[in-house]
């Protein structure tokens, strides 16, 4: 079946377990106590503070849970006996950033806070923005609008940045005309769609970034995500031709960002975000419908029914 060894293909290589999730960060501690020239992780538990901005239960509780774990065990030491310390770097955990939403809200609230950007600017204390997987066009997107929006006077610059994954879905930047891989995400040729899928895109009422809706035939110049370009040309066209069926279900008022390859801004003309990559916590509605969606009365079986909360 082709969607089937598609889909196993991809997920060989997307898929996050927990125990591999462990490894990142049991490896990530080591790192940043010699990135940031800590004399040892007694020194660097002093100074640090992994930050809990979401709420109980989201992915940042889950990472930093999974932190303290590992400080126990791997250093026999307790997270909670160096809270009292005066805190100079401030990490900021998630899972996957795909659209930025959530932490462009979280930290527009906590920089403007303490006069934490004049404290940024003057380089007194750090922010660090851990994530196991970055989406580059809601990295870029969310930077921008907490530099020129948020956070006015705020030097992005002095914000770090940290990814154990990249998606490169950012179709405008200079290199996507050079070895861009466009990788672990679904973003279609529009030649190769069905005149319905066309009308559906012509018909939304979003007028923002239509130029990110369809990629080039040619485009990644080498396929490697996909087990050959005309497959993955086949795959995204079934994702979004199955992703309009599951829409065609919903009964009375279709919400305007509900997408055939994901949730999406409403105001952006594109067939959805198209994220592919998945972890063992959960699967993101920015990913394929046709992978999560799960409602009752719908004649949908989703290969990860999604978490939500």
């Amino acid at each position: 079946d082709f969607m089937l060894s598609e889909t196993d293909n991809i997920l060989n290589k997307t898929y996050l377990t927990k125990s591999e999730a462990i490894e990142l960060f049991r490896n990530y501690i080591q790192e940043h106590i010699k990135r940031y020239k800590y004399v040892d992780i007694t020194d660097y538990l002093k100074e640090v503070c992994f930050l809990q901005l979401q709420p109980t239960g989201k992915s940042q509780s889950v990472i930093v849970e999974m932190v303290e774990e590992i400080i126990r065990i791997d250093y026999g030491l307790n997270l909670a006996d160096y809270a009292s310390y005066p805190k100079k770097l401030f990490i900021y955990f998630d899972d996957v950033l795909i659209t930025g939403g959530t932490l462009l809200k979280d930290l527009s609230v906590w920089l403007n806070e303490d006069n934490r950007i004049k404290a940024i600017n003057n380089k007194e204390i750090i922010l660090e923005i851990n994530l196991i997987v970055e989406h580059r066009l809601g990295l870029e997107m969310m930077l921008f609008q907490l530099e020129r929006f948020k956070c006015p006077g705020l030097n992005i610059k002095n914000i770090q940045i940290w990814h154990f994954y990249e998606v490169e879905n950012h179709m405008k930047l200079p290199y996507t005309l050079g070895g861009q891989k466009l990788n672990a995400v679904a973003i279609p040729v529009k030649d190769s769609l069905s005149q319905e899928a066309i009308s559906y895109w012509e018909s939304l009422s979003a007028d923002r970034h239509a130029e990110y809706a369809f990629r080039p035939e040619n485009r990644p110049l080498v396929e490697e995500y996909f087990t050959s370009a005309e497959n993955r040309i086949r795959f995204e066209r079934i994702l979004i031709e199955k992703g309009l069926y599951i829409i065609n279900q919903i009964q009375g008022v279709v919400k305007p960002n509900i997408r055939p390859l994901g949730f999406i801004y409403p105001s952006y003309k594109t067939l959805g975000v198209g994220s592919l990559f998945f972890t063992w916590r959960n699967v993101p509605n920015n990913a394929p419908l046709v992978f999560w969606w799960d409602v009752p009365g719908h004649n949908w079986k989703p290969l990860f029914p999604a978490k939500r909360g």
